[in-house]
């Protein structure tokens, strides 16, 4: 065999003992022909791997921005996952609102009072007794009055001292001259009976059906199912969501006038805020008929009655029955509460004695502001004078329009404006502002 180690070509001996023929410069050929190809495929596989590793790249950093926890109000950050809190919302501010009560003393309608509305026809008219106070009385929203006189009807007569009874025409009067709510718990609401508070009653359902008469009850309801029973009936004026309630309770009430007149007692005081509480009132407004007549300071009932309204969160007390004007006070309940207290705002009109002719005018202003806080704004008591004038001259007048050439046309020259004035700076103390013609109590 020749020596082939020398050779270009080599042979190869294959299985089974066959040989093939090897040449160099082909097998380095095909090696770097391999080689270009591996370059090649790595290449492409590399460009494949970084395409796909940043396309990864991308998706993931757009998950993990979307995914990303905010931070500030709105959210907060728990172990693994995200909780969207809601923004707490704003208490709702409300608009600002008063509500204006303007409130009369004692009407004690006997003898010369009820001869000055009669006409040569017979019949009856009083407007005469309040025109002067109109102008006062319309700028005001609740306009009360204590009605110490029943209207039983001409059965019983008129004008007498005892029992008071005076025509029903003297209801239509009050309600033109503006009056809207009329307080009937008095110690003179039984004079002519339970036929008397059933005739009144039944003129007043008929006449005025929606005007609000507290502190009396039809006797017998289930004869009458048609006439509201008052003395229940806690009266809650509304204007723009702000709610004022208005009680009216009266003394010396005994067994046999029970359920027919509102009785001044503890229980029935709690009973009645109570229940304007619960008929939403924000502020309480109690009327009460109660003290010894002529006397011009309150006695250690009124003061007692006063301080149990004042426990109870009352805010404003207007007092009736003395005859007479009383001092005014500013009470405090047990958390702090304070309560305005009229003790007693004389007669609004009367025919009695001298002393019984100055009384005064209760005007307080109610407000809610925006946050909802409710409160008494201002309380004034304003005098005013009964002018015993002939005819229809009998009538009311604030004092402030009060002169002397009215006091010269009177029957009597008993109360100058002078005299009504150390009157009101003696009894309201020496916060009465002669000048302006009124107490600020608040």
């Amino acid at each position: 065999m020749s020596d082939i180690n020398n050779n270009e070509n080599e042979l190869t001996r294959l299985s089974g003992g066959s040989y093939y023929k090897y040449s160099r410069s082909a097998g380095v050929a095909s090696y770097r022909k391999r080689r270009r190809q591996g370059k090649i495929f790595r290449f492409v596989v590399s460009v494949l791997l970084i395409a796909v590793m940043s396309v990864t790249a991308f998706l993931f950093g757009r998950r993990l921005m979307d995914d990303k926890p905010l931070t500030g109000a709105g959210y907060i950050e728990q172990e693994d996952e995200i909780v969207e809190v809601p923004e707490p919302e704003e208490a709702p501010t409300l608009q600002p609102t008063q509500i204006t009560l303007l409130m009369a003393g004692d009407v004690v309608m006997n003898d010369a009072v009820v001869q000055s509305g009669l006409k040569e026809s017979g019949a009856y008219g009083f407007d005469h007794l309040f025109m002067n106070l109109r102008g006062e009385l319309s700028s005001f929203d609740l306009r009360l009055v204590d009605q110490e006189t029943g209207l039983a009807g001409s059965k019983f007569g008129f004008g007498a001292w005892m029992p008071l009874n005076a025509p029903q025409e003297l209801g239509r009067a009050e309600v033109s001259a503006g009056f809207n709510v009329i307080l009937r718990a008095t110690d003179h609401t039984l004079d002519n009976g339970t036929e008397g508070v059933h005739n009144e009653l039944a003129w007043w359902q008929s006449e005025y059906p929606n005007l609000p008469l507290l502190g009396v009850a039809e006797p017998d309801p289930a004869a009458n199912p048609g006439l509201n029973d008052y003395v229940n009936n806690v009266y809650v004026y509304e204007k723009e969501g702000f709610k004022v309630a208005v009680l009216n309770h009266s003394w010396a009430i005994d067994e046999v006038s029970h359920g027919v007149v509102s009785p001044l007692t503890e229980d029935k005081i709690a009973a009645d805020v109570q229940k304007a509480r619960d008929a939403g009132a924000d502020i309480i407004v109690a009327c009460p008929h109660w003290g010894w007549e002529n006397e011009a300071e309150p006695n250690d009932e009124e003061k007692n009655f006063a301080q149990v309204y004042a426990n109870h969160g009352v805010d404003v007390v207007i007092g009736t029955h003395p005859r007479v004007l009383q001092r005014t006070e500013i009470l405090e309940g047990p958390d702090g509460h304070k309560t305005v207290c009229y003790y007693s705002l004389g007669c609004l009109i009367s025919s009695l004695y001298s002393q019984n002719f100055l009384g005064g005018l209760a005007e307080v202003t109610l407000a809610r502001d925006e946050s909802g806080a409710c409160s008494v704004q201002s309380a004034v008591l304003k005098p005013v004078v009964t002018h015993r004038g002939y005819g229809e001259d009998y009538t009311v007048y604030l004092l402030s329009d009060y002169t002397d050439e009215l006091t010269y046309s009177s029957w009597d020259y008993d109360l100058t404006p002078a005299e009504a004035t150390r009157r009101c700076t003696e009894i309201l103390g020496e916060g009465y502002n002669a000048e302006a013609f009124e107490l600020r109590i608040l």
